[in-house]
């Protein structure tokens, strides 16, 4: 927690070192600060500082001002004064600018003492109009049954220049101001960028129309603006009773009746001319009539209104009965639509090419998408059968229960072919999904009759990425080669990430297989990250087509080296380039970060494609380093692996990958296949002191939550921090986990009591989700962004342990996903950073998150619920918070409703869990124009091309549908 006082106490401590001085025999006169800076006051207000003026001699003197400001912008009061030796006063100077614009003056002060100097106060302000914004000139509130209340918002926004301003709203005014009332009168200060709301009642106490007008005056010294006001007075003339319905909870394929009666209360034939509600889950039917008719005086005629949900969660619904005299009567209905609903991913599914006499299988993902807060109506598969007429798929037996909403279980059908050509086959499921208990998944593969499939490794196994820097991860790999005189396929890669999860797809995006042609190629690459000084170990087991050994395994091994001597960067990608141009250089530094010389007595690379070039031997004193050159020159298309490493006299020999990739100068066909939404969330919760309420109303609302999780259907990681950069033991109470409050971006619980990073796959995820929230109330220090970078960059992000805790496996690494978008949620009573005096700009940490996203910043997505106004359970509003929605285009929701939290949960999430935006072009366009971009063959227009990154972007209010097949089609260009 903090204060006031401590913030004005870090500013003059900031200030500190430009104090001016005046030093004299026996005496010195100090003025803190040393200059005063206004900033931006708007007109018709003024701005007070208190100067601090001391005697640090050893005799009195007598301070005085030496020439008269002479200007109205600047009062300086205190002066003259008198100090004894070591004694200090105030000095209070106010600025009250005249007119627009800079003030720029200097208040010189002069003392008696024998060697007397003058010093010199530089002062200055900023003149600014302050005026504020309003959301409207005038406002309407139709028809308004007499003696009820309607309610509207002016809100007014504070957004010219940096200065508190003050609005004055005056009564309202007219004839018929009596029906009108403003909940906010007299003068408001709006702090800079501040935004306020005024609520306007409008409630008619007869028939007929109303209008008033308020004044309001945006700026002190602004005229007063009008703002007209408009209501009508009416009465309803027709009743229903019930005057709402609540169905309650609902299962997905049911129905529930209920009745209303409506009754015309006039003395005079009323019209019933019309009936709607807006929702398709809700209908009504008159049960002797249709509408239009006609209701004699008094008479009453019953409905039936019917709710049969087609749409999980809580309806929200209005019936409207339009008559042709007084307001519509308006029935409220409530109900909420439960139960499983399946969903099977992907929707058709495509083998791939299979050796006849070979059996590759492939996985259908079941999951319940539904919503059961009863915990009572799992879903359950009733029936799954295959229907094939070739006999060459078969299923493998699985669950019939798939579980609450949020679980899933995996099909697995096989393909073993007894023909060549295509081979089609539909998988079909039953269950008690209420609207679609019955679906039919397409099946695909392709039979081949080919020669047995070899292949050779290069490097040969075990493959060795070599001693690798604790401090770096690289990416190496090895290179299959296709020795048959036939086509070979391989597939289906399983990757062994050893102890540790050392060894790991780069991206963790794992890779597609693929059919070689007779002397074809393929590079398989493969992120090492070594944590510790030994030896790993691991593997990757593919699908080759050769029926006496339909499987291969290449063990792989790499040790971690926690030397002073090492190559840098881990890894040295040359991208993907097109046959026939230039390929530029890269550079590989040898660093030799030891006590004294080393000597480079060789120099080698994997050969191939890449060459490494430097003069060897050469010695490196301490703290230098020396460029290595890197070549690379494929002579056929294909993605290659290598590496580069040097003998040292240390009698080490460090390593760096080598990547890179060539295609033929034709036309490139890309093609993606856009997922349910793929999100990497990441939710950082405040833990400090004042949180106790807002913690508690997150506790409360994680039922909804986890069904707004459930609904979207995403292929989620989910991973909970918390705003504490440093352990904190001296509050009142202490936080679990494992860290006292301190994550500094790991992952939450660093213990591991339970699973840090959530996935569909996590046993019992609902419940460690709910358990990882719980972060605890015991800080003072809240931040968001300092934790969001540490938590998504190196050492953290690509480590199973951070460096330098006592924990273990307190590391991030398998959060992040390159193909899927990063989602960032902040629930904090506080700003961010906002016990730092001077925090690094939004701007800076925005670019980190862009570089995370390897320039893509449309796949970063921000969400916060925060203090937006002024609240008693707030502790201060966030003004960078809003900063970072405007660089991030996110969303913000006001924490002071802690009694709305469900739906402020639900709004944050619906912004988050999208699916992705922008696609990886496999090279450089010769000409962006001329890309054509598809989806589902269908000609798509509303894209654009991101030349940093290389991708087309599609608007985040439209992207591609899951399910959806993109492709673009081009010309590479030489990059």
């Amino acid at each position: 927690m903090r204060s006031t006082v401590a913030v004005a106490a870090l500013s003059l401590l900031a200030c500190g070192e430009s104090r001016s001085k005046v030093r004299q025999l026996g005496g010195q006169l100090t003025l803190q600060p040393g200059a005063v800076d206004f900033g931006d006051v708007a007109l018709g207000r003024d701005s007070t500082v208190q100067v601090q003026v001391q005697n640090l001699g050893i005799v009195s003197m007598t301070v005085t001002e030496l020439a008269d400001l002479n200007d109205p912008a600047f009062l300086v009061t205190g002066l003259p004064l008198t100090l004894q030796a070591g004694e200090s006063a105030q000095v209070s100077v106010r600025y009250r600018p005249p007119t627009l614009g800079l003030n720029d003056r200097a208040l010189q002060m002069v003392t008696d003492s024998p060697e007397s100097g003058v010093a010199t106060l530089p002062l200055h302000g900023n003149a600014v109009r302050g005026l504020a914004t309003l959301s409207g000139d005038s406002f309407d509130f139709g028809a308004v049954v007499v003696n009820e209340t309607a309610v509207q918002n002016l809100e007014l926004v504070n957004n010219d220049g940096h200065a508190t301003t003050s609005v004055n709203i005056a009564a309202p005014a007219g004839d018929g101001s009596a029906a009108f009332k403003v909940a906010r009168q007299g003068t408001l200060s709006l702090s800079s960028e501040q935004s306020t709301q005024v609520m306007i009642q409008f409630k008619p106490t007869a028939l007929g129309d109303f209008e008033a007008m308020i004044a309001v005056t945006p700026c002190p010294t602004c005229s007063p603006r009008p703002v007209t006001l408009k209501g009508t007075g009416a009465t309803r003339l027709l009743s229903a009773t019930p005057s709402a319905i609540d169905f309650g909870q609902v299962l997905l394929g049911k129905s529930v009746q209920q009745q209303v009666t409506l009754t015309n209360l006039s003395e005079q034939p009323l019209a019933l001319s019309s009936i709607a509600t807006g929702s398709k889950d809700i209908s009504i039917a008159l049960l002797s009539a249709k509408a239009p008719l006609t209701l004699a005086p008094g008479e009453s005629i019953g409905a039936t209104v019917t709710f049969a949900p087609k749409t999980l969660g809580a309806l929200q619904a209005q019936a409207v009965f339009t008559v042709s005299e007084g307001a519509p009567v308006v029935l409220a209905l409530t109900g909420t639509g439960f139960g499983p609903v399946l969903q099977a991913t992907p929707r058709s599914l495509f083998v791939g090419a299979t050796a006849i006499g070979t059996t590759r299988s492939g996985s259908v993902v079941i999951t319940n998408v539904g919503l059961d807060s009863q915990a009572g109506n799992p879903l359950l598969l009733t029936g799954v059968h295959l229907q094939s007429t070739d006999g060459a798929w078969t299923l493998q037996s699985g669950p019939t229960s798939v579980g609450e909403p949020g679980a899933r279980v995996s099909l697995q059908v096989s393909f073993t072919p007894r023909l060549e050509g295509t081979s089609t086959a539909t998988l079909v499921l039953d269950s008690n999904d209420g609207l679609n208990p019955h679906l039919e998944i397409p099946l695909a593969a392709l039979g081949r009759q080919l020669l047995p499939c070899t292949l050779t490794v290069s490097p040969h196994a075990p493959v060795d990425f070599g001693s690798i820097s604790l401090s770096q991860s690289t990416i190496q790999g090895f290179e299959l080669t296709n020795t048959t005189s036939d086509d070979c396929i391989v597939g289906d890669p399983v990757l062994d990430a050893g102890s540790g999860g050392t060894f790991q797809w780069p991206g963790n995006v794992v890779p597609n297989g693929r059919t070689l042609p007779s002397g074809g190629r393929m590079s398989v690459r493969i992120e090492f990250q070594p944590e510790a000084a030994q030896t790993y170990s691991g593997s990757v087991t593919f699908y080759v087509s050769n029926k006496s050994a339909p499987s291969m395994t290449v063990p792989l091994t790499g040790a971690g080296e926690s030397g002073c001597f090492f190559l840098t960067p881990g890894t040295a990608d040359f991208g993907a380039n097109t046959a026939g141009c230039l390929v530029p250089r890269q550079t590989v530094f040898a660093v030799n970060h030891c006590s004294g010389p080393v000597t480079v007595t060789q120099l080698s690379d994997t050969g191939g494609p890449f060459h490494a070039s430097a003069t060897v031997p050469f010695t490196l004193p301490s703290q230098t380093n020396l460029p290595i050159t890197v070549t690379y020159q494929p002579d056929t298309p294909g993605d290659d692996v290598g590496a580069v490493w040097v003998t040292t006299s240390l009698g080490t020999q460090p390593r760096a990958g080598l990547t890179g990739g060539s295609r033929a100068a034709t036309t490139v066909f890309d093609q993606w296949n856009q997922s349910t939404p793929k999100v990497d969330l990441l939710i950082v919760i405040d833990n400090s002191g004042s949180m106790s309420e807002e913690q508690r109303a997150l506790q409360q609302s994680l039922s909804t939550f986890w069904n707004r999780i459930a609904l979207a259907n995403a292929d989620f990681h989910i991973a909970v921090t918390s705003s504490g950069m440093t352990p904190y033991t001296s509050g009142f109470t202490q936080c679990p986990g494992g860290a006292s409050g301190g994550e500094a971006g790991r992952f939450f619980p660093v213990d591991n009591s339970e699973p840090r990073i959530l996935t569909p796959q996590t046993p019992n995820v609902q419940q460690a989700l709910f358990s990882n929230i719980d972060v605890g109330i015991c800080h003072w220090d809240e931040r968001f962004l300092d934790p969001v970078i540490a938590a998504l960059t190196p050492p953290l992000i690509n480590s199973t342990k951070a460096p330098g805790t006592p924990q273990a496996n307190d590391g991030n690494a398998g959060f992040l996903r390159d193909d899927a978008r990063l989602a960032l949620l902040a629930v904090s009573d506080s700003d961010d950073d906002a016990d730092v005096a001077n925090p690094p700009p939004v701007s800076q940490y925005v670019r980190q998150l862009k570089d995370i996203k390897h320039g893509s910043l449309d796949l970063v997505s921000f969400s916060g619920i925060v203090g937006l106004s002024a609240c008693a359970t707030i502790e201060q509003a966030g003004t960078r918070y809003q900063e970072i929605a405007k660089e991030l285009n996110g969303s913000l929701y006001d924490i002071c409703q802690l009694n709305n939290f469900n739906a402020l949960l639900d709004g944050a999430l619906n912004d988050l869990l999208l699916p992705l935006t922008s696609f990886p072009l496999s090279a450089h366009p010769q000409d962006p124009a001329a890309i054509l971009v598809a989806v589902n063959g269908v000609p798509a227009m509303n894209w654009t091309y991101d030349a940093g990154p290389n991708r087309i972007v599609f608007p985040k209010t439209a992207p591609p549908a899951p399910g959806s097949q993109i492709s673009a089609k081009y010309q590479p260009a030489c990059d």
